[in-house]
């Protein structure tokens, strides 16, 4: 299991996964560390510069299934406050941790090629400025159906926002692992995404909107590597973004493109603490 916000694509996952997979029974703890050239969440610009992402979790088997919880964090590396920055805590200080998301879940098999995962996810924004400061937190639930032993892996995920935005955001992606080279497996995945309510609502303005328009919101493409390293997974990835959403389009203030892409690099340390039962009594 890899971490829902550090696991920014299936790809990534997929690729984490193949690298490394803690033992059935085993309450594990698992630490992350990404730098990304940008932070783009769900299709959207929210710095256009290099960000580092802090994420720890742990996992504890129980009842047939995994529960997960964690934290995850977004930290600009720098004053994105130039006339061609967009930063999601204004720029204003050097390093700036702009984000800050809390979550728990839990996923279980439903037969023999299915997971079904479900869980919560709290978002909470330490901003004086920038393109959330006035949104202090917000909370989602979400749920997952992961199809196993099938060649694309197809996934879907429903995430419903039950405060600023109240609406849901969904995501349906594919994903194949390809080794390229001795002990270095790259995966390919294309995954397309949906607004269903998280749009512009001019009959109820102080709703938060995610999006400029309800529909296909963007689709990404992406390809990430998986070399371990000892203890540690180093996962390369590459994301190339076709847009649908005049939200998605805004690469930096005053400009808008269809297309975009980001790159980043993420270090992955996992360690089990226990062997616990895996059933529940």
């Amino acid at each position: 299991m890899i971490g829902t916000r550090s696991c920014s694509s299936i790809a990534l996952c997929a690729a984490l996964l193949l690298a490394a997979s803690p033992a059935a029974g085993q309450m594990t703890v698992t630490a992350d560390a990404g730098l990304a050239s940008a932070y783009i969440w769900r299709g959207v610009s929210l710095t256009n510069r290099f960000v580092a992402q802090p994420d720890l979790y742990v996992t504890v088997p129980g009842g047939g299934g995994n529960v997960v919880v964690g934290g995850w964090s977004n930290m600009d590396l720098g004053r994105y406050d130039e006339a061609g920055d967009l930063s999601e805590g204004g720029g204003v200080s050097s390093p700036d941790v702009t984000e800050v998301d809390l979550w728990a879940e839990y996923g279980h098999p439903l037969g023999a090629k299915l997971t079904g995962t479900g869980g919560v996810l709290a978002y909470l924004f330490p901003n004086t400025a920038g393109l959330t400061n006035e949104i202090n937190r917000t909370v989602e639930v979400y749920g997952k159906l992961q199809a196993n032993g099938l060649p694309l892996a197809p996934r879907l995920a429903i995430w419903y926002d039950l405060d600023k935005v109240r609406g849901a955001y969904i995501e349906a992606s594919v994903s194949r692992p390809l080794v390229a080279l001795h002990d270095f497996p790259i995966t390919f995945g294309a995954l397309a995404a949906f607004s269903a309510g998280q749009a512009v609502n001019a009959s109820d303005p102080g709703q938060v909107a995610n999006f400029a328009h309800d529909g296909l919101t963007h689709l990404d493409l992406s390809a990430t590597g998986a070399l371990a390293a000892g203890p540690v997974t180093i996962a390369p990835t590459v994301h190339f973004y076709v847009l649908n959403d005049d939200f998605t389009r805004v690469t930096r203030p005053g400009a808008s493109r269809d297309v975009k892409a980001w790159a980043g690099l993420t270090f992955t340390w996992s360690r089990p603490l226990s062997t616990v039962p895996t059933t529940v009594p």
